[in-house]
């Protein structure tokens, strides 16, 4: 689709409006990237869009079939999934787990907004994934400011063919990008693309003091994240806020592991709960932080419906390395079957730290930051001087 052509624009300019009236996009400049810089270049002929709108549901898209149905979810608020299973899996093929996506027009607004760029700023970017948001931190201050750094060998050579396409190119880095890259550094701005656990300390060591690194914190498996925007003191400490919501593939070395714990009903510890299960398992915000805090360790939290003897109810299992927990809720019940085996009762942890968080208000997210001091990582609420702990 040419630049130049007035229905591109009238595409973009839609997509603006929208992105304004959503709070997301304020700032003029980010507006003209939208028309300079085409998202559907990054978009492969044939993918699976994933729908950020009610009135859209997901579903393949085919540009050789359905050119019109392909323009509107490239120029619409659709994430475009573009990988499945590190490549195993044809992108379209909804059983295959996403692993790489042209994030949703929404979010990846908001956290190009968060870094509150400047021309002369030096930028370092992880997760390449297409190349979309490379090239518009390229075209907003200079290409040879840029690096973004791709871990997987072909969605790094895709995105160099991509940004060839276009005027901007950014210098692309096949690479771990937990790892940074310090050949270019320091950065002045460091923006994150994939969710992290924590922050890697090459990031803070290749940032300068004063410098920001956006990125959405996902400290527990299974569950939606938060952006973080860090401020770098200097290479060992920073400190920063949550500013909102914000879900996003994982940072590969920092996957989540698969607990190897599966809780067995005939050597567990049992106990019955009044606490609604859903109040853990489906907590956001605030609430989320604190359990993520209080039950330290890389805390995975998997749902599922069950059938019971009273009809279909919800489980909710929780696990960290050797140490898992089950709470199963059938419907109508008054109170709750809890199972916890392994060396620590992750049940009875996350039920005191959601009690931890209604003790203090039911604080929102807002409220809560996080603190790196010599490499330790710390939530705090309100104040960095106070951190998260029963």
């Amino acid at each position: 689709m040419a630049r130049r052509d007035p229905s591109f624009h009238a595409r973009v300019e839609a997509l603006a409006d929208f992105l304004t009236d959503a709070g997301v996009l304020t700032d003029p400049r980010w507006r003209a990237a939208l028309h300079e810089v085409p998202r559907g270049r990054f978009v492969p002929a044939r993918a699976y869009a994933a729908s950020y709108l009610p009135e859209e549901s997901d579903h393949v898209i085919d540009r050789s079939i359905d050119r019109a149905g392909w323009l509107n979810a490239v120029y619409r608020n659709f994430s475009i999934i573009t990988q499945r299973d590190d490549g195993a899996t044809d992108p379209t093929d909804t059983a295959g787990t996403p692993t790489c996506s042209l994030s949703c027009p929404h979010i990846a607004m908001e956290y190009l907004e968060l870094l509150a760029l400047e021309r002369h700023h030096r930028v370092l970017e992880i997760g390449t994934g297409t190349g979309w948001t490379a090239a518009m931190l390229a075209w907003r201050v200079e290409a040879d400011n840029i690096v973004t750094v791709e871990v997987d060998k072909d969605l790094a050579e895709t995105a160099r063919a991509n940004l060839a396409r276009i005027e901007w190119q950014p210098q692309v880095i096949t690479g771990d990008g937990a790892e940074g890259y310090a050949a270019r550094g320091p950065y002045d701005r460091v923006h994150v693309t994939c969710g992290i656990r924590e922050v890697p300390g090459a990031w803070l060591a290749q940032t300068r003091p004063g410098g920001v690194i956006v990125a959405p914190y996902m400290p527990i498996g299974g569950a939606y994240g938060h952006q973080l925007v860090l401020h770098v003191l200097d290479a060992h400490n920073a400190v920063g806020r949550f500013t909102g919501g914000g879900g996003f593939m994982m940072l590969r070395s920092q996957r989540h592991p698969r607990s190897g714990a599966a809780v067995q009903t005939s050597t567990a510890e049992q106990r019955v709960t009044r606490t609604d299960p859903r109040l853990i398992a489906a907590a956001q915000g605030g609430a989320q932080l604190a359990i993520a805090a209080l039950v330290p360790g890389g805390l995975t939290i998997d749902t599922a419906a069950v059938r019971t003897g009273e009809g279909w109810g919800y489980e909710a299992t929780l696990s960290v390395g050797d140490s898992a927990a089950r709470c199963t809720a059938p419907p109508g019940a008054d109170e709750y079957h809890v199972l916890q085996q392994g060396e620590r009762r992750l049940w009875d942890e996350a039920e005191a730290a959601y009690r931890w968080w209604l003790r203090r208000g039911l604080p929102g997210r807002e409220r809560f930051g996080l603190d790196i001091s010599e490499g330790r990582s710390r939530v705090w609420l309100d104040d960095p001087s106070a951190p998260v702990s029963v």
